[in-house]
């Protein structure tokens, strides 16, 4: 489905949806303890994917409108084949919570996800001594893996924070103890999802933070998450006050505070000259309309928010500057190259670098047709230019933003933007 967003002003209210990241740890902790409630779940194509793997390590699963029950696994003993589609969060955890299991199981995704490597993780639990195989010297999907690990040192190598979380989530479930060392680790603020979930299922680690964060994991713990209600995703939240910034006015309700790193698109916007408020304890949050101005953004942390930058950095007057976003190459796609190809597309002048990129901003888009490159992250966020274009814009393939923000068009529309389904 292909989809024209044409010149608008936006002015509403809207409500953006559930974290991602927050669903799909609480899913995976929900699913090792014995019965566990998560309210306010996102329902996406990743969080789904990550549903099926639950039910795949032996967890029954009852999906309500407003929430999933579980009746988590004692002890993992799956085996057989799943494909989680394109969820690489899912493909990671799920890699580590396998090593459990003395049988052998294959994990695989869609053409996308066996482009993402995941040897420094493979190699991780090798060292711990499961038996993970790849025809990939990457160790790209599809992968196969069995343990039975036992715990013990690990030094992991984390362009992936994911990988760091794979290990977080498997280790406790060991027979002895076990030590973490991660080096030269990016976007640390979702290894503090991780562990924040993991310390509300009853999971105890100790976290030295110094030049190397080290993790000192004791074995032979159990699950016991009762209930997690998941907060509003700021990385979602980010389209919305983007849309205010260059387009009119938006309203949300329900961004409270919470440990994900992509909260601070709000001081972004502030430094770029964005009019934003953020009221934490009523959850309130009000962007509007902005001339902005271009900024220099340390992405390390931040790889979600930098689709979301660039358009800003689109609009604003002069440079934008985005750097330390060299892990953004390894995500659904090489999103700094994806990036500059649409930039230039409609116009826009957009350097590429090795870990990032620079944007000068337009002082009129004409318009065109994006790609997605099947990513929704692209699709997401390259559709706000339609709305301060001069003839539109059509991103291709759009279906794809229902991985993490299934509804997405439908609310802009609601809230005034001009939006046509090309089928």
């Amino acid at each position: 489905m292909d989809v024209l967003v044409e010149r608008s002003e936006v002015e509403g209210s809207a409500s953006p949806p559930p974290s991602k990241s927050y669903t799909h740890r609480a899913f995976f902790a929900a699913s090792l303890s014995k019965r566990c409630r998560i309210l306010n779940p996102l329902y996406s194509g990743d969080t789904l994917s990550t549903l099926k793997a639950c039910e795949f390590l032996g967890a029954r699963v009852e999906k309500g409108s407003k929430d999933v029950k579980f009746v988590g696994v004692d002890d993992i003993d799956c085996s057989g084949y799943i494909n989680v589609e394109n969820s690489g969060t899912t493909l990671r955890i799920l890699m580590g919570l396998l090593a459990q299991s003395n049988h052998k199981s294959v994990a695989d995704g869609d053409r996308s996800l066996r482009k993402r490597p995941n040897k420094a993780l493979a190699l991780a639990l090798k060292k711990l001594g499961a038996e993970v195989e790849s025809k990939n010297p990457d160790y790209t999907a599809p992968v196969s893996v069995r343990g039975k690990i036992s715990g013990g040192d690990v030094e992991i190598k984390a362009e992936s924070s994911q990988f760091v979380s794979s290990l977080l989530f498997t280790l406790p479930l060991c027979y002895e103890d076990s030590t973490l060392s991660v080096i030269e680790l990016k976007s640390r603020p979702y290894i503090d999802i991780t562990v924040h979930v993991l310390n509300k299922a009853g999971i105890k680690l100790d976290m030295e933070n110094k030049k190397i964060m080290r993790f000192t994991i004791p074995g032979g713990q159990n699950y016991k998450l009762r209930e997690f209600r998941i907060p509003a995703d700021f990385s979602s939240a980010s389209y919305l006050i983007a849309a205010g910034l260059i387009a009119g006015r938006v309203r949300m309700e329900g961004v409270f505070d919470s440990m994900q790193g992509d909260r601070r698109i709000i001081e972004i916007a502030k430094e770029m000259g964005g009019k934003v408020t953020w009221d934490r304890d009523r959850g309130v949050v009000v962007s509007e309309f902005s001339e902005l101005e271009g900024i220099e953004v340390d992405a390390s942390d931040i790889p979600d928010l930098v689709p979301t930058i660039v358009v800003l950095g689109a609009v604003a007057n002069g440079r934008t500057v985005i750097r330390n976003a060299e892990h953004l190459r390894i995500k659904e796609i090489d999103r700094i190259r994806g990036c500059c190809e649409n930039l230039k597309t409609l116009g826009i002048d957009a350097v590429e670098r090795r870990d990032g990129l620079i944007v000068r901003g337009a002082s009129k888009i004409e318009g065109g047709v994006v790609k997605s490159f099947g990513d929704h992250r692209m699709a997401l966020s390259f559709s706000l230019l339609g709305m301060v274009s001069r003839k539109g814009v059509v991103v291709k393939d759009a279906e794809v933003v229902s991985v993490s923000f299934p509804g997405y068009f439908d609310i802009l529309r609601e809230i005034g933007a001009n939006i046509k389904f090309l089928g």
